[in-house]
């Protein structure tokens, strides 16, 4: 029967087993921390009550368990009340009773104690949060300067120092926006075609000038 029990708690939130208290399901908003978001979903708190009866239940409880046991409503009623005694009894014996999906009732001395499951009850699930560290210094572009393509890695592995200094940085970034300007101003004259970075002028036959003259 837990595992009906446990069905109906999460679908109705709330469930008294008499004698014992009440469970109810309340909902637990996102949470996260450095390295990880943990989903939304419901946590189950236990109210321990030595006098709670099954009436405290609605009837659509034992509407639902003689629906599922293929029992009468009053059948069903006193299978419920007669397993809420037998769990009553384990505890009273110094048991630990393990309610799958749902946590862990023992009896260290006079009082209930409930230890909710771990995995409280949600659709969704937690995941791992990592930053992502993106070097943009480290990503290489195609650069024309003047006839001769390279890239920016070679700009930079040209034209930055080892142990480069702010100074530096910034006289490599001027170096860099004047060959991305010089790149636009030949695109924008000569198209954007790959024969445009070539030379486009035809070899001429130049005819040699007479030497002599016919008699």
């Amino acid at each position: 029967m837990f595992s009906l029990l446990a069905t109906y708690l999460y679908q109705h939130k709330k469930l008294t087993l008499p004698g014992i208290g009440h469970f109810e399901l309340v909902p637990k908003n996102a949470a996260a921390s450095y390295d990880s978001i943990e989903a939304p979903g419901w946590t189950i708190h236990f109210t321990e009550n030595k006098t709670a009866a099954s009436d405290e239940n609605p009837d659509s409880l034992y509407h639902f368990l003689s629906t599922e046991e293929t029992l009468s409503k009053e059948e069903a009623r006193e299978q419920f009340e007669e397993f809420a005694r037998n769990v009553l009894v384990k505890l009273s014996d110094n048991e630990t009773v393990h309610w799958e999906d749902v946590g862990i009732l023992e009896k260290p001395d006079e009082r209930i104690a409930f230890t909710p499951a771990n995995q409280a009850a949600s659709v969704f699930t937690g995941i791992t949060a990592q930053k992502i560290s993106r070097d943009h210094t480290e990503v290489n572009h195609p650069v024309l300067m003047g006839d001769k393509e390279t890239s920016s890695g070679e700009i930079r592995a040209h034209y930055l120092p080892e142990t480069g200094s702010g100074k530096n940085n910034k006289t490599v970034w001027i170096v860099l926006a004047v060959a991305v300007i010089a790149a636009t101003v030949f695109f924008l004259k000569n198209g954007c075609t790959l024969q445009s970075a070539g030379n486009h002028q035809k070899a001429g036959i130049q005819k040699s000038s007479e030497t002599y003259k016919l008699k």
